[in-house]
């Protein structure tokens, strides 16, 4: 920068040319860990939402399971159902359970009949209000966790993938295996008795 009197002093071509550059290499390293920082904690919300889920799951079905009761039902088409039965098909778990006190009205009944079932990559919670059902019987249907696979077995005097055996009515245990992406299987035992 050589100034000549009388004229303004100021940067060359070359010298603004050379601050952009750095200025641009900068840039492209701070852009490069701002992106890195977005993307975990983008994916830290994915999982901790797959954690949050798995949580309440197997609350949910460790409260179904320390309240199930040997009452079987009636089906909407007047058949008999066994008060306990899993391992069929989509429907992984079927039960009878008594209902917490808060919930019941007086002169209602206090138990209910809860459903788990498993279709496509979903995991759903359907409760029924009344045992004996009607065609005109809806649960009140909720999605509780996304899996891979949910995979259940029941405990009678050996283990068993499906649920009523001759003789019993309600297991001694049930496992039940979830494969979630991203955190892998996650096996789970319930002793009922």
């Amino acid at each position: 920068m050589n100034a000549r009197p009388g004229l303004v002093k100021g940067f060359t071509l070359l010298e603004l040319l050379i601050a952009m550059g750095i200025f641009a290499i900068m840039a492209t390293m701070a852009y490069g860990g701002l992106k890195s920082v977005i993307d975990t904690r983008q994916a830290t919300q994915i999982r901790a939402t797959r954690v949050r889920q798995l949580q309440q799951t197997l609350y949910l079905l460790n409260e179904d399971l320390l309240q199930a009761l040997p009452r079987s039902i009636r089906d909407e088409l007047g058949d008999d159902e066994p008060a306990f039965r899993g391992g069929n098909g989509q429907e992984l778990l079927s039960l009878t359970r008594a209902a917490p006190e808060l919930l019941t009205e007086s002169g209602r009944s206090r138990l209910l009949r809860v459903s788990y079932r498993f279709e496509s990559g979903k995991l759903y919670r359907l409760v029924w209000n009344t045992l004996d059902r009607t065609q005109q019987s809806t649960p009140l249907r909720k999605h509780i966790l996304d899996a891979d696979d949910v995979q259940i077995q029941f405990f009678g005097s050996e283990w068993t993938g499906s649920w009523p055996l001759s003789g019993g009515s309600i297991p001694k245990a049930v496992e039940v295996i979830f494969s979630l992406s991203g955190l892998g299987d996650v096996r789970r035992g319930f002793w009922l008795r």
